[in-house]
């Protein structure tokens, strides 16, 4: 059992071994979704009625009169419309008329963006909502013109047709957007947390479908009870307000101990009671096909690699082979079928594969080439920040011996510090990606990268122990139907980065 030491770091480290304790418990934590809640509340609203999340929807607008982070205006279509439609739909008053109006006038003040996106920055299943959307909200009088969306309805189409060679079945992928497929027969399709696809808005839509049918009685209230416990995670306790994705017990217990490792703090004695308890979570959820981000969701290749990098560094056995069968060509898929593959995640499997002593040379010749000339790895189809792609791509090239990418990834970071010692990929800075950043450029110093990192390293640590207890909001820069903070895991990111320069600096002082 660990005792607290009364030192300037105990608290953080009682608080770091606190998250770690509860990994993966009632299904993990999350940020609330503008979508999903939207979704929710106009589809099949709870029993407590639609009124307290749709004022809190509402109260998500922000004064361009779009919903979402303006930092990333391609993740705010979906919220936008989907709150339109809840609002237009549900409320009739002029100050909810208003906000309508002012929404629309927002969609259309940026629609020209849909032009020449890049595939690899489009929010998790847009090609499927966002025209659904569109297509919902002229049927009931909103006009949106389908125009400047019309690469988006192609790449919908064609996922339709790849569809149509897919069995749909429960915990696949393509059930996550179910909502937006346009088959609402009220089959038999709920997983095993009893949701569709691990979605509220996917769940909400078939239980709207399924209304009328008493042979699924049960299941319908099931499915209801997976709302509340969807609506618990985000910690808001409005009833209505969910996440967009729920549970995501995998992503818990596979990211978190990836940043301890990388903060040398995972055999540290204050959590070393822990790992077992870790490892049985990890057994609970593993397959001999890999492992989900959920809960035996479908496998996919990003936490199965990590997983496989927990147990290698707790001494554990594990097998490789669960990463392979991802192979698709030069790269690793995601999940099975997906149009578009995942840097980051071919990062995780590349160091996975590394560390276990098997290269993968396609894959990472795959991580080479893309990389940008000014060093960076672009943002991903998981993430909003180039700066964690490119700390998790720095990660996987460091035990390829990959100096030269290295060293243009390192200048990457340097020169986007600011002169406050933090970063951050938009106008603000961010305790997250300041801390992804220090730990990139720590993994930097250990590759023998020769740039001058000690006094950059610094001033960063010294950004981030200033600003680990202030109070604030979740900085949700994860992608998925929309931006999302993943409570836990984004909180021992920036507690392992700060425990790891503080406690270099007492042996220092000692």
């Amino acid at each position: 059992m660990f005792h607290e030491i009364q030192t300037p770091i105990s608290s953080h480290l009682q608080e770091l071994r606190n998250l770690v304790k509860n990994l993966g418990r009632n299904g993990g934590q999350i940020s609330p979704s503008i979508y999903d809640t939207a979704q929710l509340l106009r589809l099949y609203p709870p029993y407590q009625g639609s009124k307290a999340g749709l004022d809190w929807v509402a109260a998500q607008q922000r004064a361009d009169g779009g919903w979402g982070n303006p930092e990333t205006p391609i993740a705010r279509d979906v919220p936008t419309l989907a709150a339109i439609l809840a609002l237009h739909t549900l409320r009739r008053d002029r100050a909810s008329q208003e906000r309508v109006k002012a929404g629309l006038a927002f969609l259309r003040s940026q629609a020209d963006q849909w032009a020449d996106v890049h595939y690899d920055l489009l929010p998790i299943a847009v090609e499927m909502i966002l025209p659904a959307l569109i297509d919902e909200a002229n049927r009931v009088g909103l006009h949106v013109d389908r125009l400047p969306y019309r690469w988006l309805f192609q790449v919908k189409a064609k996922k339709q047709q790849l569809l149509t060679k897919i069995q749909i079945a429960p915990a696949t992928a393509p059930m996550h957007s179910w909502e937006a497929l346009g088959n609402y027969t009220p089959l038999k399709l709920l997983d095993r947390p009893n949701s569709i696809g691990h979605s509220p808005a996917a769940t909400a839509q078939w239980l709207k479908s399924a209304q009328g049918h008493p042979e699924l009685a049960s299941a319908r209230a099931a499915a209801e009870k997976y709302l509340q416990n969807a609506a618990a995670a985000t910690g808001v306790d409005i009833p209505g307000v969910v996440p967009y994705v729920w549970p995501i017990t995998g992503f818990e217990i596979t990211y978190a101990p990836f940043a301890l490792l990388h903060a040398d703090l995972l055999h540290h004695p204050a959590l070393a009671d822990l790992l077992k308890p870790l490892l049985a979570w990890h057994d609970a959820n593993q397959t001999e096909m890999g492992m989900s981000s959920g809960f035996h969701f479908a496998p996919d290749v990003d936490v199965t690699a990590l997983s496989t990098v927990f147990r290698q560094a707790i001494g554990q056995p594990f097998a490789i082979e669960t990463i392979l069968r991802f192979q698709s060509g030069d790269h690793f898929c995601t999940y099975p079928h997906e149009l578009n593959p995942s840097v980051f995640s071919n990062a995780h499997a590349v160091y996975a594969l590394t560390k276990a002593g098997h290269r993968a040379p396609a894959a990472e010749q795959f991580l080479k080439e893309r990389q940008l000339a000014n060093g960076r790895w672009m943002s991903d189809k998981w993430h909003t920040s180039w700066i964690y792609t490119t700390a998790e791509v720095i990660y996987a090239l460091a035990q390829c011996g990959a100096l030269a990418e290295l060293h243009k990834a390192g200048v990457a970071l340097l020169n986007a510090q600011k002169a406050d010692g933090s970063w951050g990929s938009g106008s603000h800075s961010t305790r997250a990606e300041t801390s992804v950043a220090l730990m990139a450029l720590r993994t930097l110093q250990k590759a023998g990268c020769e740039l001058q990192l000690h006094a950059p390293i610094a001033r960063g640590a010294q950004w981030v122990c200033a600003h680990a207890d202030i109070a604030h909001q979740p900085e949700q820069l994860w992608l998925g139907k929309e931006l999302y903070s993943p409570y836990r895991v984004d909180r021992v990111y920036e507690l392992s980065a700060r425990l790891a320069f503080e406690s270099a600096r007492e042996r220092v002082m000692a």
